[in-house]
């Protein structure tokens, strides 16, 4: 789950009860699918790069070229667009700029998938934009849009590799690291992600690597906002004339377009996850999404294609979480509409890789990444907090986050007498927990949410297949709340706290 800083969350609550406001809060969420594909953009808004969520740079840059003269709606830019509305939904953030004579709406969609563990799984999102002539006239109108290799790495001294992939029906760049680093986090940034950046292919649709005097010159300069479709073959290091992957394309002389001009952009890793369970034995494991795609620019291409109906799929499912908060309070629809993609986005959907060399669909589990606080996988008290998210958008994965977490302990030899905190300190690696420092002060409150989460989840699913694979590991958390819930002598809650809650989670969980 990511966690922001609380001055930002404070300024997007009121941002939220506001629909239609020109300041600017403290960060909005622009992508955000994994826990290593999340992106923020912070500060005024406008003329500042987008960011991780630790404030590491993100290059991203977009452009509109009305009538010859380039207008900024994203990134820096030497003449930017004037902000004039801001919108958050639970899946979708919607900036509206004024650019001359022309309104440019430009929305970023981070698709929630409750009912598609395959489409839920693919890290990717929707960048769409349309424009609406002010004055009622036609102007010739070009649109562009880049990224950095930044995505890949969190050391920008790395060496990186591209290339460009234009197909009949999609074009798409790709960019890694020169050499990779499985399961290595570097500023919490993957090193081993790989990079897309892709759009619908189309006469008029124009792609471009170099640095920037050259991507972004193409455009703005006398080409008339197309791009060259040429190579940058010089393969270099991240911030060595920072290498761009560029899109555009040119929409004629038009007064409003109905239908959106639409990027894709996504983070990949393969596998996601090092996960160990009993006899030392380690299982790399994969995102959900390879079940049904061979290639990648397969499941690019059908995410591409699938842009109409996944955007009705997000108003839909907009509609109704906002609907269902709304029938509590205003206060809660906003914090809702704010926390329903960073609870989303904390997490990897996986699966294994059978001994037939096929892909082992009937285990499937969830894990979690402490985004934002620490790099722990499966943190208790995190996944504790956002529980009632899963269990109103699927029941069933809440399930599936709770089983990477019991097939764990429950193979575990000798079994502990109570739940451990969490898999481990370092995300994506899930060796299970080996601190050196006893996790007993923790164990009130990592066994009562753990029984807690059981219990909802088969009450809210139906499903009981947990609980009854697992009793006994839960029969024996449970004898040791029973032991041990009112004793305050040593145990503290995760936020270090030593409180009367403790001992009513614990009741509460033996109940």
């Amino acid at each position: 789950m990511i966690v922001r800083p609380l001055q930002h969350i404070i300024s997007l609550v009121i941002l939220s009860s506001v629909r239609a406001q020109a300041p600017w809060p403290g960060a909005v969420p622009l992508a955000v699918r994994s826990p290593h594909f999340n992106c923020w953009l912070a500060g005024l808004g406008q003329g500042h790069w987008p960011t991780f969520w630790n404030d590491q740079i993100l290059g991203w840059l977009g452009y509109i070229r009305i009538d010859g003269v380039t207008w900024g709606w994203l990134g820096p830019s030497e003449r930017n667009g004037t902000l004039t509305k801001t919108e958050i939904t639970p899946t979708r953030t919607i900036l509206t700029f004024m650019a001359g004579p022309m309104e440019v709406k430009i929305t970023f969609l981070s698709p929630i998938e409750p009912t598609d563990l395959v489409r839920q799984s693919f890290p990717f999102m929707y960048m769409y934009l349309t424009v609406n002539a002010t004055d009622g006239a036609s102007h010739s109108i070009q649109l562009y849009s880049d990224i950095s290799a930044e995505w890949v790495s969190g050391d920008n001294s790395s060496e990186v590799t591209w290339s460009t992939t234009p197909r009949d029906d999609l074009v798409f760049h790709q960019i890694q690291k020169a050499s990779p680093e499985p399961m290595q986090e570097f500023n919490n940034r993957a090193e081993d992600a790989i990079a897309y950046y892709a759009m619908a292919n189309g006469p008029n649709v124009t792609w471009q690597t170099g640095p920037p005097p050259s991507t972004r010159g193409s455009f703005s300069g006398n080409r008339g906002g197309g791009l060259l479709n040429t190579e940058d073959n010089n393969f270099r290091a991240i911030f060595d004339n920072w290498p761009l992957f560029a899109l555009a394309t040119d929409l004629g002389n038009v007064s409003e377009i109905s239908t959106p001009v639409v990027w894709a952009l996504g983070v990949v890793r393969d596998p996601v996850i090092s996960y160990g369970f009993g006899d030392g034995k380690i299982q790399p494991r994969s995102s959900f999404f390879w079940t049904q795609y061979g290639a990648i620019g397969d499941a690019i291409s059908a995410f591409v294609k699938d842009f109409p109906n996944a955007l009705e799929r997000a108003i839909e499912l907009d509609q109704k979480i906002t609907s269902d908060a709304l029938s509590i309070s205003q206060d809660y629809a906003d914090v809702v509409s704010l926390s329903v993609r960073q609870t989303m986005g904390g997490i990897d959907i996986t699966t294994s890789n059978g001994t037939d060399d096929q892909w082992n669909t009937s285990d499937t589990m969830i894990f979690m990444k402490s985004v934002g606080d620490s790099s722990r996988t499966n943190p208790m008290e995190v996944m504790f907090a956002a529980f009632p998210a899963y269990l109103y958008l699927n029941a069933s994965w809440a399930g599936l986050l709770l089983r990477s977490s019991l097939q764990q302990q429950a193979a575990t030899i000798p079994l502990s007498a109570y739940a451990a905190p969490d898999l481990g300190s370092m995300y994506p690696s899930a060796l299970g927990n080996t601190s050196t420092i006893s996790t007993e002060p923790l164990a009130i409150e990592s066994s009562g949410n753990m029984i807690i989460m059981a219990l909802a989840h088969a009450q809210t699913s139906g499903d009981n297949s947990l609980i009854s694979s697992y009793y006994p590991l839960l029969k024996d958390w449970a004898n040791y709340l029973m032991a041990n819930s009112l004793n305050r002598t040593i145990f503290i809650s995760s936020d270090g706290r030593n409180n009367p809650n403790l001992a009513i989670k614990g009741i509460i969980a033996v109940r």
